[in-house]
Order: C-alpha cells, then structure tokens, then sequence
C-alpha cells in the first residue's frame, strides 16, 4: 500500500480541486476537504499501481504529487541520538547504544524541526444526588432529593521536539528533546530542554549551510493524519471513556513525505 500526498500548496485550490476530481473520482467537495490541510498532506492510500496512475495524473495537472511506501522509516530506522558533537567538519551523533552516526556538513541533505504530541480526552459521567424542595412537596416529604447526570471533559497534553537530519547517504538521526544531553552546546546551553532545541536547530542551520531546513512540523506533526491506523485508541471502565492520540506516527509519515519530495525536485 502507498499514500499519495502533495508536497506544496497549489497555486489555484480551486482548479486543484477539479484535477483531484478528475483523476480520482471524488466529488469537489471531497477534494476541497483533502485539499484544505497545509502541506505537506495526504490525499488517498491506494494499492501501488493506483497510488502512480493518481500521481501521473496530478503531476499532469500542475500539483506537486507523490506517493510514499507503507510502513515508513519511524525512529527504529534511525540513529536516536543521546548526545552529540558539532565540530567545524560534521557532526557525530552518539545513541545509549549501537554506533555513532557520523556526517559532514556537505553531506547532511535536510534538516527537519518538529513536535510530536500525547493527548488523553478523558469523558466521566459523574451521578449525583441534591435536596430538592419541589419532590418533597409532590411526594409529601417521601422524596426529597433529585437525581441528576452530568458529563464532565478533561485533556492531559503532552509535547517533545523533534530534529530530524538526514545525510545524503540515506542515514537519518532522530534527536529528540527528553532524550538529549546537550552539556555540549557549552555557555550557549539553556536552562530549558525546549530552548536548548532551538539553539541546536540554529547551529545545525548555521553550520549544514546547504541542507534544506523546514519547520512546518513543529505545527503539523501535532495532529493525527487520515488514513492512518495506531494514532488513537479508545477505552473505557465503568463511567470513564478515554480517547489517547499519538501523534508520533503523523510525524514520520510527514517527515517521509517532506524527505521524498526532496529528493524528487518537489521542494523546495
């Protein structure tokens, strides 16, 4: 299976619509709803021989269409870096365990910034029972309290950066924020992991001068994805009903997309 996305926003939706329409059998509405996300974003998961005939027919539209093999690369394919060196040649980026990835800064192809988010939406139906002066007085005093139902909502959220560099090799580092030791940012280094991120960004963009660089994921990786099976799981005990979301696997679908593009000439 594959999913077809488009890498850039097209220079007229509305005639974007009717292309997607047209090679894909959807009604306008339905492009415009698949349409309306900021790229990068997903249009249909299909078997591959479908997924190319759409791509061929949206690249002939004028639409900066792809497709992308399932499962993607996830942080199992990368190198998860503990710790890390930026010395004036490359960079060498150490995990708790395995080998280093070393990469010149000539080498490093992109460099994408992003967030990745845990969200619980917690819904309790909470029962209970008041003094109600109204069934004492039809009842004669044998009721005197109401019944009553409510539901109450509650959202624990949490969120990590995320770097992802890619070589030119096809090597990948995964460096995310609760899992770095940044001692080696020296006086630069900040008192919080979130701008200990930023500063990092900034120097792998300073130092990689001719890598790509993008940081729409740090808004998009956040949100889960359509055609997507994992990111949200429902449970429930007794009067409780939890719905958790996890978006790290949006962020490797999109990260996938944005490096494929790349290589494809679609970005920048």
């Amino acid at each position: 299976m594959k999913l077809v996305a488009i890498a850039r926003a097209p220079r007229d939706p509305g005639e974007a619509a009717n292309v997607l329409a047209g090679a894909s059998g959807l009604t306008l509405a339905e492009t415009r709803m698949r349409l309306a996300p900021e790229p990068p974003a997903l249009l249909a998961r299909l078997d591959d021989e479908q997924a190319a005939a759409l791509v061929a027919s949206l690249r002939k539209g004028g639409l900066a269409a792809l497709s992308i093999a399932l499962p993607v690369p996830t942080s199992k394919d990368r190198t998860v870096a503990h710790s890390f060196s930026l010395g004036d040649g490359g960079a060498t980026f150490v995990p708790r365990s395995g080998e280093s990835m070393q990469v010149r800064w000539s080498d490093v192809l992109a460099i994408f910034r992003g967030l990745r988010a845990s969200r619980s939406d917690v819904e309790r139906t909470v029962k209970s029972k008041s003094f109600s002066a109204a069934a004492a007085v039809v009842t004669g005093g044998l009721k005197m309290t109401r019944s009553s139902t409510k539901t109450v909502h509650s959202r624990d959220e949490t969120t990590e950066q995320v770097i992802l560099v890619y070589a030119r090799d096809g090597r990948a580092t995964h460096l995310a924020e609760h899992q770095l030791d940044f001692s080696s940012l020296g006086p630069g280094m900040h008192p919080s992991s979130t701008g200990n991120m930023v500063e990092l960004a900034h120097r792998l963009r300073e130092k990689a001068k001719d890598a790509f660089y993008d940081e729409r994921l740090l808004r998009l990786g956040r949100r889960p994805l359509p055609f997507l099976a994992g990111g949200e799981s429902r449970s429930q005990e007794g009067t409780v009903v939890t719905l958790r979301t996890e978006t790290s696997g949006s962020l490797d679908v999109l990260a996938e997309v944005m490096r494929q593009a790349l290589a494809e000439g679609l970005l920048p």
